[in-house]
């Protein structure tokens, strides 16, 4: 079983919706969401012993915001300390809505009214991951998100359904680096859990 241990409602709406696109059973993995980046790091001390009990495997999806992200992972690893199993850190780089843009395709399929191809081929986002605060920008080029997504979790598992799980292909992949780096770790994982 991999368990994951991830901040928030959106990331688990998510992961829902491209886990099993990725050929992962329901019942191999388990997604436990927490009241932020801190609420979740101030718990992994309690939790990590009792769940690393029963997982094969423990993956940590947290956001890195602002913050440094080597200092970010440390700070992580540090409360690994007890883990008895495979543990992995994946940080989304700056947030979870810098997947989504990273996959403007996606966003279209979701919200018919944005034009894809007017953003895609602009220098602000040919460096997905490098966009400070990828939530603002979606809510500010997408013109209909806020009418039909009325909630983050709502358009995390809506888009979770069409985001690219492509990483070979440049012209179909998602233009995040963090998310590829997620992607191949649940390829590698999923491969060890069938």
């Amino acid at each position: 079983m991999i368990i994951f241990l991830v901040e928030d409602y959106s990331m688990i709406k998510f992961l829902e919706g491209i886990l099993p696109r990725l050929g992962f059973e329901e019942h191999r993995f388990e997604i436990k969401h927490h009241r932020g980046k801190e609420d979740l790091i101030s718990h992994l001390n309690n939790i990590i012993p009792t769940l690393s009990k029963r997982a094969q495997q423990i993956i940590v999806i947290i956001d890195r915001d602002k913050q440094d992200c080597v200092a970010l992972k440390n700070k992580i690893q540090e409360k690994m300390a007890w883990c008895s199993c495979e543990y992995k850190i994946r940080i989304a780089c700056y947030e979870l809505e810098a997947w989504f843009l990273g996959d403007m395709e996606a966003i279209a399929k979701c919200s018919p009214r944005f034009k894809a191809s007017f953003f895609q081929g602009k220098k602000k986002y040919r460096d997905i991951d490098n966009i400070p605060k990828p939530s603002s920008v979606i809510e500010e080029i997408v013109p209909d998100w806020k009418k039909r997504h009325l909630s983050k979790p709502k358009f995390a598992e809506e888009i979770a359904h069409f985001v690219s799980l492509e990483t070979q292909n440049v012209e179909k992949a998602n233009r995040s680096d963090s998310f590829h780096v997620l992607l191949e770790t649940l390829r590698s994982f999923g491969n060890d859990n069938k």
